[in-house]
C-alpha cells in the first residue's frame, strides 16, 4: 500500500476485505485512521448486471443496476441528504484510489464509522425497554420529516429504498444513515416510493426484534409516527398496487407461496399495521 496526499495505491485489496454482498467493501488504511472503499458490483457479471438494469428501468422504474450508475446515484444521495441536515458518511472526493477493480466512477472512498445500529439497540434486551422505545420515537420524528421533504420536493433520492433500521447508526445522540446506491427515479411516483420504504422498515424490524415486543413495536409506530394517514397508505401500496403486473404477482404470491403465510411476512405485517391503525385511538395526521 502506498499513500500520498491525494492518492491511495493498493496492489492487492484482499487483506482488507470487509464485506462482499454484490458490492465489495474494504476497510483500508487512510492517513492515521481507516476508510471504507466501496467498489460497485465488481462481483457480478456484465450480462447479469445488464439484464437486471433492463428489468429495473423498464419494469420497476428504478435506476440502472450498472455499477457506475449506482455509484453516481449514491454520490448524489450523500450530497443531497447532507444538504438537508441528515448525517451520512463523508466521502473523500479529492482522493483517488489505484487498486484492482477501482475504475473511475465505479468506487467511493467513505469515512469509517464504528457505531451501534438502531436495530441492534432495539434487539438488545440488556437495555431498558423504555429507553429503547424512546430512541425509536426520536427516530420516527426524523424519519417522518424526511418523508415530508421527499414528497414536498418530489425528490426520490430522499427515499431510503434500500433501508431499514440496520442501515441507521446511532452517533453523537443522533442518526447516521447509509447505503443509498439503489433509488427510484420518477418524481411523479415519490409517494409510492415512500410507501415502499415504510413497508420495508417496518417489516424488517418486526421480524428481527424480540418476539415479546413485536406487538408493542407496531403500537409505538402508530402512536409516534406523526402522519397516520401515510401509514395507512402502505396497505394499498402492497395489496392494491397501481401497476397491474405487480399487483397480480403479489396476489399470486399470497395465494401460492408458503412464505407469504408466515406471521412475519410482509403481507401479514402490513395487515397487522392496518389493524393497529383501525383500532387505535390516536389522532390522525395529515396526508
Amino acid at each position: 500500500m502506498q499513500e500520498t496526499a491525494n492518492n491511495l495505491t493498493f496492489e492487492d485489496l484482499t487483506p482488507y476485505l470487509l464485506l462482499k454482498n454484490g458490492n465489495f467493501l474494504y476497510k483500508v488504511p487512510f492517513g492515521d485512521d481507516w476508510a471504507v472503499l466501496k467498489i460497485y458490483y465488481g462481483s457480478r457479471g456484465t450480462l447479469g448486471r445488464l439484464r437486471k438494469s433492463l428489468a429495473n428501468v423498464l419494469y420497476s422504474g428504478q435506476t440502472s443496476y450498472m455499477p457506475k450508475t449506482r455509484c453516481r446515484i449514491e454520490r448524489e444521495c450523500l450530497a443531497l441528504w447532507r444538504s438537508h441536515g441528515f448525517r451520512v458518511f463523508d466521502n473523500y472526493e479529492d482522493v483517488t484510489v489505484d487498486a484492482p477493480g477501482c475504475v473511475p466512477g465505479g468506487y467511493l472512498l467513505l469515512e469509517c464509522v464504528e457505531a451501534p445500529k438502531l436495530l441492534d439497540i432495539l434487539q438488545d434486551e440488556q437495555q431498558p425497554l423504555e429507553d429503547r422505545f424512546a430512541l425509536y420515537h426520536k427516530f420516527l420524528q426524523e424519519w417522518s420529516h424526511r418523508h415530508d421533504l421527499a414528497i414536498s420536493e418530489r425528490e426520490p433520492r430522499l427515499v431510503h429504498e434500500n433501508g431499514d433500521l440496520g442501515h441507521v447508526m446511532i452517533l453523537d445522540e443522533g442518526f447516521l444513515w447509509f447505503d443509498f446506491e439503489m433509488v427510484y427515479r420518477y418524481p411523479s411516483n415519490v409517494r409510492e416510493y415512500v410507501n415502499h420504504e415504510i413497508v420495508q422498515y417496518i417489516w424488517d424490524t418486526h421480524k428481527n426484534i424480540p418476539l415479546d415486543i413485536r406487538d408493542r413495536f407496531l403500537d409505538e409506530t402508530v402512536r409516534h409516527y406523526p402522519n397516520r394517514s401515510r401509514l395507512a397508505g402502505v396497505y394499498d401500496h402492497f395489496y392494491n398496487h397501481p401497476n397491474p403486473i405487480l399487483r397480480g404477482a403479489r396476489s399470486f404470491d399470497r395465494r401460492y407461496r408458503k412464505r407469504a403465510r408466515k406471521p412475519t411476512s410482509k403481507y401479514n405485517v402490513v395487515l397487522k399495521l392496518r389493524e393497529k391503525l383501525k383500532n387505535s385511538s390516536f389522532g390522525n395526521g395529515a396526508s
